[in-house]
């Protein structure tokens, strides 16, 4: 039991020498993947649609101004009352006999002129202005919506590191079952070269009339055996290079020389886990409904502007039309049908949404959490005991084999023997696998893995 727990530790002090998750083979293909991850492109995508949103929200501060031009047809030209007409003309005749010099009352010739009554607006109105907006004041609803979309931002972020978490694990993974499938086929290898070696002593011993033929059999068998996992660990290699193609769009040739290996994984169990980047991004999203909640309340607020306009044709103007204007208007929503109130209601629900989505979240992590280093504590002691189980079929094949060829025992049991030590080791590299992913999933869990990159 003691020497059982020095090479734990041992083992346990040369991994923590190598304590990042990952080597520079999986490095490269995860930066191959990022480049090709479709949810990670979308969350970049979104972000950007925020960044927008926060500079139109800035921007609403900037004059708005425009040109415009208008033709309208009336059904008549507008003119003043006949008795208005009359009166005008009237006056217009009065100022011209003072300026001839003719008594008021006598009558006017007919010869002398009269200028008509111009219309107060033509039926026919063209113009063409420019008008300006300038907001002043918005209700605080520019400041409240810019630290939404802040928050909405860093919600993006949170949410593309926790999809690149996962494809860091997705690449791990069948990595790591590729160099299982590598160790598997070196195992195989060797179980043949040691099959070879028997099958010339077998025939040595057949000739000398020490074995007969069926022991060579028993020998073709095990061999045909061996044929029958090297075919199934192809077609799993085929399997294992498809994804890794899929997930990094890398050409399977190139895919093929990558020299894959597997080692155990460290992960401190002592240390304190950290806020996992879906918990951040809800939280981000919790802040950004508290100030969407704000927002939708500053209808209720007066915004204050600067208008102006400023005509560029005077020709069809009526009377009372200015030339240009300036001025500053307030506007205040008294009562809008409640329409501010339910959206800030609804955005308070979708809140309180998150809030729950939060807490179930963070249960099952805390739950998620307790497994995981369980599971971690078990696997790296299964790999110390696979380790041991390996040297004892080891040594056992190699007192069988020392037995066997004194005649002290049959092929069976040699075959038996050399087949637990395939099946010892194969288990072994097994457990570091299980070792590994178990390292990883408790650093995932615990909001730590990308720390050891």
């Amino acid at each position: 039991m003691k020497k059982m727990m020095l090479f734990t530790c041992f083992w346990a002090l040369s991994i923590i020498a190598k304590a990042q998750y990952f080597n520079d083979e999986i490095k490269a293909l995860y930066q191959a993947a990022i480049q090709n991850n479709d949810t990670v492109k979308l969350y970049k995508i979104r972000k950007e649609i925020s960044a927008i949103d926060m500079q139109n929200a800035r921007f609403s501060y900037l004059p708005r101004i425009r040109f415009g031009a208008t033709y309208t047809r009336l059904n008549d030209d507008i003119v003043f009352p006949d008795n208005l007409q009359q009166l005008l003309m009237g006056t217009q005749k009065l100022l011209i006999k003072e300026k001839i010099g003719m008594p008021f009352n006598a009558p006017l010739p007919a010869t002398v002129p009269l200028q008509p009554v111009e219309p107060i607006q033509q039926k026919n109105i063209f113009k063409e202005n420019i008008s300006g907006e300038w907001l002043l004041f918005s209700g605080l609803k520019v400041k409240y919506a810019l630290k939404a979309y802040q928050h909405q931002q860093n919600s993006y972020q949170f949410l593309s590191e926790k999809q690149e978490t996962k494809l860091w694990l997705d690449i791990s993974d069948a990595y790591d079952k590729l160099a299982l499938m590598y160790e598997s086929d070196a195992i195989i290898n060797s179980s043949e070269q040691v099959l070879i070696q028997q099958t010339k002593f077998v025939n040595a011993a057949i000739a000398n009339g020490l074995a007969t033929p069926l022991e060579r059999k028993k020998i073709e068998l095990a061999q045909q055996k061996l044929e029958v996992k090297k075919l199934e660990n192809k077609t799993h290699k085929k399997i294992l290079l498809e994804k890794l193609h899929q997930l990094t769009s890398l050409p399977t040739d190139d895919l093929r020389r990558i020299s894959a290996q597997i080692t155990p994984a460290y992960f401190n169990t002592s240390a304190l886990p950290e806020e996992r980047p879906e918990l951040k991004a809800l939280n981000q999203g919790i802040e950004a409904k508290k100030v969407a909640e704000k927002v939708a309340l500053t209808d209720y607020v007066p915004k204050l502007a600067a208008f102006g306009q400023y005509e560029l044709r005077e020709k069809d103007l009526s009377l009372f039309d200015p030339k240009w204007a300036v001025g500053i208007k307030l506007q205040w929503n008294v009562f809008d049908g409640l329409n501010a109130r339910n959206n800030a209601r609804k955005e308070a629900l979708e809140r309180r949404s998150l809030e729950v989505q939060k807490n179930a979240a963070q249960e099952a992590i805390q739950l998620g959490y307790a497994k995981a280093k369980y599971d971690y504590e078990l696997a790296t002691d299964k790999v110390a005991l696979k380790n041991k189980e390996v040297k004892l079929t080891e040594d056992t094949y190699d007192f069988v084999q020392k037995q066997y060829h004194n005649g002290l025992t049959t092929i069976t049991e040699l075959l038996n023997a050399l087949n637990d030590v395939e099946k010892a080791k194969f288990e072994m590299k097994q457990s570091v696998y299980e070792q590994r992913r178990s390292a990883l999933q408790a650093a995932d869990i615990s909001g730590t893995l990308l720390q050891n990159l």
